[in-house]
């Protein structure tokens, strides 16, 4: 579930309202709290304590401090975090990183007043996490082996015992990373620890009563750390979620590969050819991964979750609220459309490489018209998106709000035209096309410092420039973190086919999953734009590809199901994001996943007899599901006739 739909379900009897009026009051009390010492926040570059011999010592302690994880100079909130004794209280917890065969002897002190502390995580790995009770003002040693390679963290609670997902708002930034390097240490790559506060002002009210924050490493977007790349490097990044929260993460303009996935207590490392290329990673709670990617071109990129109310407008007011600031004084980008958990990325040309994209004859032209329904009976005035690809013109179906499906070509230069008839600016963004920064559609940040990636203003256009290097199954959808453009139909599939092949709509089905409103509890589910999608056709002993594509605003978890009778029949997993599997990841397995705003899959399904089956679509109780009919081989021969 997304970070609101666990807390909710984590969040105990018990509240502490005098600590919430504390926190929600804190835009008007700003700096009130000298008494308490600042939060410095760091990116994970310097490891803790002395290590000597093959011995890291270090003592710690947890701490109350004011954090401010906006700008460095805006208003900040008590919270409980872990500090290296003598130094101040910081978020993430101090890093402890150290060769495999270290020992390592920490103390950790509890210098909170009232409550007793559990530590977790300060364990030799693999292992099992034994929880350390530290009464207040108290102070536990202990001494273990670091044990295997991997990327793990340590963590701790306050009051009472819970598990990383379960902690409370003021507990939920203590963790710190815990890295144990191979032979081969990688110097060079960066840790980023995933943060997810909260507070209810009225209990289970999302509307009036919640707020959040989304962190990387301490800081929320724009104040995130700008990382900073060359043209044909390889980079490695180690992500932690030790959060209360799913986050589906999302690279934009390339590939990355899975060296590693773990959690506290394990890490699974992959060798080369097991390894599966992504654009979108969903990191469930107290989950790691491991990761490397080379930049397919230069200019700037973002990595962020996918989840739209932990990165878009939402999150953007949610922040100004807690902080007590109108959101145009906030210090997001396009002065709304985007805070919390992205980081920036600058990837710099080669010397002789010139950064602003060719203007050289596209071997196709498509023109995408984006508008709204004239329908009067459309109450909710839904997207309507004209398609025209030469002399083709397709559009968005009558009481559908799911774009035209774009199909194109590997390695084929193409330019996409957008026009925008709405009342409001918009941004397309090509989910998992590796192309050029400028064309991306992150507005204001796309680009290089010769050209920038503009909103696409009412009556205007935008031309977009790619040429896919892979076939396989993307999206485009909106990137103006407008709520109401994601669930009202301002998205689509984009398929990339191999060259000269032709799209095959009959074995060739798309199933698309979004929301037609953006509350995850109650809006209804969609499937191809629709909550009561029409039958389909199969025929006994053909080949099908099916292309699942999530485009909910914020589902982290939507369950698809293939059933015939109530149970899954099977089918071969073929690709994720438009990447191939490996090889591992591609036998015959029960026809049922999960997936997460953001991510797409395929698969290949032959069914084997006629008769009747299900595509079941499910997010917590909604359920919308698709009749699928097999139909004989002999009835499949006087179809086509």
């Amino acid at each position: 579930m997304s970070g609101r739909s666990a807390v909710s379900r984590h969040w105990p009897g018990c509240v502490v309202f005098v600590w919430l009026a504390a926190i929600t009051g804190v835009g008007a009390r700003a700096n009130d709290a000298p008494q308490i010492p600042r939060v410095v926040t760091h990116d994970n570059t310097e490891a803790a304590g002395k290590l000597e011999n093959g011995v890291l010592t270090l003592r710690l302690e947890i701490r109350e401090g004011d954090w401010h994880p906006d700008a460095d100079d805006g208003p900040g909130m008590p919270i409980f975090a872990f500090a290296e004794e003598g130094k101040s209280p910081s978020i993430p917890g101090p890093m402890i990183r150290v060769p495999q065969g270290t020992r390592v002897k920490v103390s950790v002190k509890n210098a909170t007043l009232f409550f007793p502390a559990f530590l977790h995580g300060l364990n030799q790995r693999p292992g099992k996490d034994e929880p350390i009770k530290i009464a207040p003002g108290a102070t536990q040693e202990v001494t273990f082996l670091a044990g295997e390679p991997g990327t793990y963290y340590y963590w701790a609670t306050t009051g009472v015992d819970a598990g990383v997902d379960s902690r409370q708002g003021w507990d939920t930034q203590l963790d710190g990373a815990f890295i144990v390097d191979g032979p081969r240490k990688r110097s060079e790559d960066r840790v980023m620890v995933i943060g997810f506060w909260y507070a209810w002002v009225v209990p289970f009210d999302f509307n009036r009563g919640y707020h959040q924050f989304l962190t990387m490493n301490g800081k929320s977007w724009p104040h995130t750390t700008q990382l900073s790349y060359n043209m044909g490097e390889t980079i490695h990044w180690r992500v932690i979620n030790a959060s209360v929260g799913v986050h589906p993460m999302h690279l934009h303009g390339a590939y990355f590969q899975l060296e590693s996935t773990g959690d506290a207590q394990v890490d699974t490392h992959y060798v080369e050819n097991e390894r599966r290329s992504v654009v979108t990673e969903l990191m469930p709670e107290g989950s790691t991964m491991g990761m490397s990617w080379k930049p397919s071109h230069a200019g700037n990129w973002i990595f962020h979750c996918h989840l739209a109310d932990h990165f878009g407008e939402d999150n953007a007011k949610q922040v100004s609220e807690v902080m007590g600031l109108p959101v145009e004084k906030m210090d997001h980008h396009a002065g709304k459309g985007m805070a919390g958990l992205v980081v920036g990325i600058e990837i710099k040309p080669s010397s002789t490489a010139n950064t602003i994209p060719s203007l050289a004859e596209p071997a196709r032209k498509l023109e995408l018209v984006v508008d709204r329904s004239k329908d009067a009976t459309d109450a909710r005035h839904r997207i309507q998106i004209s398609l025209t690809d030469g002399g083709n013109i397709s559009s968005t179906a009558a009481g559908s709000q799911l774009g035209p499906t774009i199909v194109l070509h590997r390695d084929e230069t193409t330019e996409i035209t957008v026009v925008n008839r709405l009342a409001t600016p918009t941004a397309i963004h090509w989910h998992g096309i590796e192309l050029e920064s400028y064309y991306d559609g992150v507005v204001d940040i796309g680009g290089d410092s010769r050209q920038v990636t503009p909103r696409i203003e009412p009556g205007a256009s935008f031309v977009a420039r790619m040429t896919p290097p892979r076939a396989g199954t993307f999206i485009y959808h909106t990137h103006w973190h407008d709520m109401d453009q994601l669930t009202t139909g301002l998205y689509g599939a984009l398929i990339v086919l191999e060259p000269g092949e032709k799209y095959d709509p009959e074995h060739d089905r798309v199933f698309v999953v979004s929301r037609g409103g953006a509350d995850i509890f109650y809006s209804p589910m969609l499937v191809n734009g629709t909550d009561h999608p029409a039958g389909s056709e199969f025929r006994a002993g053909e080949r099908y590809r099916l292309r699942f594509i999530n485009i909910t605003p914020a589902d982290d978890g939507t369950s698809m199901v293939l059933a015939a009778a109530g149970k899954p029949v099977s089918w071969t997993p073929m690709a994720k994001d438009g990447a191939e599997l490996p090889g591992r990841f591609r036998a015959d397995c029960e026809a049922k996943f999960k997936f997460a705003a953001g991510e797409t899959y395929d698969f290949e399904f032959r069914p084997g007899k006629s008769g009747k089956l299900e595509l079941q679509t499910s997010f917590v109780e909604l359920h919308t599901n698709v009749p699928i009919t097999v139909l004989e081989a002999n009835e499949a021969v006087a179809n086509r006739r």
